[in-house]
């Protein structure tokens, strides 16, 4: 019976021969809102008016991750960083981290309730999402022999990290601006040795890199109308 198995997980194993892609549409609506729009929505988002001070407290709020990955300390650290240049030219007094201990509920509401206590007037809400798609290349066709498993390098794991982030205010949910990032990151190994997690933490770290480039420049402008 044991041998049955072996057999048949190597089967399934040889199976994965071509690379399936990245559906981005479907993990793009993932971290975005999607709702039904209302002609009374638009009308109450037209009514909206900017509101910041000079300089302003910005709160940073991170969406729950998923089983695959967490948010890391460096990843705080990376958006974080804004603040340094935005300090020093008066846009920012002051950026920090809110918890989901601090929430009262969930959605956009909450965290902007959360932030209020917290005492920023306005809310960067970054939500991330991430797919793998493994697959074996030519020397994958070895692994009917098992052994090859351990050290045959046959299988392909490509790894993709989209991340968003929105920035609303805290009093009246004015998005000031919202932007998007993606990261990507693959590795060749044998089968036995390839980590899923490893690769999606490696893409994970360029698009926050690209994000945070990209907020960077987006906020500056603010300081300069």
């Amino acid at each position: 019976m044991r041998n049955i198995l072996i057999v048949m997980s190597a089967l399934m194993i040889t199976g994965c021969a071509s690379s399936r892609g990245f559906d981005r549409g479907n993990l793009r609506s993932r971290i975005t809102d999607q709702k039904v729009v209302t002609e009374n929505d638009i009308e109450k988002a037209l009514d909206l008016k900017p509101q910041l001070p000079a300089p302003f407290k910005l709160a940073i709020y991170l969406a729950p991750s998923h089983p695959r990955w967490n948010w890391l300390s460096e990843d705080k650290d990376k958006l974080l960083k804004i603040g340094s240049e935005l300090k020093s030219k008066n846009i920012i007094s002051d950026v920090f981290i809110i918890g989901d201990a601090i929430l009262e509920g969930t959605g956009n509401k909450a965290i902007r309730l959360a932030a209020a206590r917290a005492g920023a007037d306005a809310v960067l809400i970054i939500k991330g999402v991430s797919d793998i798609d493994r697959y074996n290349n030519v020397l994958g066709s070895t692994y009917f022999l098992l052994l090859t498993l351990y050290f045959v390098p046959g299988t392909v794991a490509d790894g993709l990290f989209m991340v968003n982030g929105s920035m609303w205010d805290v009093r009246n949910q004015y998005l000031y601006l919202s932007a998007e990032a993606e990261g990507s990151a693959g590795e060749t190994r044998p089968w036995a040795f390839i980590e899923e997690s490893r690769v999606i933490k490696s893409a994970k770290t360029g698009a926050l890199e690209a994000l945070v480039k990209d907020l960077s420049v987006r906020l500056m402008s603010m300081g300069t109308k």
